[in-house]
């Protein structure tokens, strides 16, 4: 839901305790030789992971994806993917509680608010903390950001190209950004190294990102995040919002196969930050898919219930790094790996 540009005078105890339990029931970059062996493959293990591209889509029921919403999606990418049906946002309206809980296994108050970071920074562990101490690189690639680690939101609907902080959460992290958020203060090197553009701020601009794929000069993990615009959050002058996400991922799904980095051991994911605006049934019931040489495809459903711990838990496995808060006891997502194709 649109929050930010509106900064809630409500920070309650952003300092008290985690709220994790809210989902239902439940460069060339090649590895370096001091990581720890790990299992390779099976339908019920996480395989070993080489680069994994994890792109995040906004506001979305699993059930308003369909052949005319999302063609994509749906005609191009499912056929080839694992489409999980038992996967869960947090029952909680908050874009940034869902990308904070999905790279940290925890979330604050403040973070269902979706505060900016100058009033609700963490100094918690978190994945990308997490792959760079494993001697693992890792990006997030933020649609229209002004420059490296931008913390301020800034752009127009009707110019396409709206950043919000809050769908950013490594400028959250006190280890990654430094904790200052002063506009005369340089932030500190992992967030100016790792968190960047993915182009200009002109409309639909992945010019860096698409640079970056066609050299393989991306991270061991990459987290893609669009404008919201491109991400399906804001209308920005279409009737299908959703169709803005899908016409994302058509363009630039296919650059990241194409990739050197994606090889035979890279993943796509895809998932939505949290589920449809009230009120849709089953609201918070989002998609998680993923695509890849280690993936079976096929649609995935039943027991366990996953939610966006679970998604942390897997890369987490894949890349040999020890399960951080929910994510501990959170389930895996499994049934669908396989040897590379």
């Amino acid at each position: 839901m649109r929050s930010i540009r509106v900064v809630i005078p409500l920070i309650l105890a952003s300092t008290l305790a985690v709220a994790p339990a809210t989902a239902p029931a439940v460069g060339a970059l090649s590895r370096p030789p001091t990581q720890p062996a790990r299992h390779t493959a099976g339908p019920d293990r996480v395989p070993a992971f080489g680069h994994v591209f994890l792109i995040i889509g906004e506001n979305t029921a699993l059930g308003q994806l369909s052949r005319k919403t999302t063609p994509y999606l749906v005609n191009t990418l499912k056929p080839k993917s694992a489409w999980l049906t038992n996967y869960y946002s947090f029952r909680v309206d908050g874009s940034l509680a869902n990308y904070v809980g999905m790279t940290s296994g925890q979330y604050i108050p403040c973070e269902v608010h979706n505060l900016l970071p100058a009033k609700c920074h963490q100094n918690v562990d978190n994945v990308f903390h997490q792959m760079s101490g494993a001697g693992l690189t890792w990006r997030v690639w933020a649609e229209s950001a002004t420059g490296p680690c931008d913390f301020f939101d800034s752009g127009m609907d009707w110019t396409k190209n709206v950043f919000s902080a809050h769908h950013v959460p490594a400028i959250y992290y006190d280890d990654i950004e430094g904790a200052v958020y002063d506009e005369g203060i340089v932030p500190a090197k992992p967030c100016l190294n790792n968190v960047l553009p993915t182009g200009t701020t002109a409309p639909n601009d992945t010019s860096a990102l698409d640079a970056a794929l066609a050299s393989g000069a991306v991270g061991n993990l990459n987290v893609i995040i669009p404008n919201d615009c491109e991400n399906g959050h804001d209308p920005c002058g279409t009737k299908n919002p959703y169709g803005q996400f899908d016409a994302f991922l058509a363009r630039e799904v296919p650059k990241i196969e194409a990739s050197p980095a994606f090889g035979s051991d890279g993943v796509i994911l895809v998932t939505y930050d949290e589920g449809a605006d009230k009120p849709f049934p089953n609201r918070f019931n989002v998609l998680m898919l993923a695509t890849g040489p280690v993936v079976i495809p096929g649609t995935y459903g039943g027991n366990p219930t996953l939610s966006h711990y679970s998604l942390l838990r897997t890369i987490e496995d894949g890349f040999g790094l020890h399960p951080l808060g929910a994510a501990q006891t959170a389930p895996p997502i499994s049934g669908i790996w396989g040897q590379a194709r």
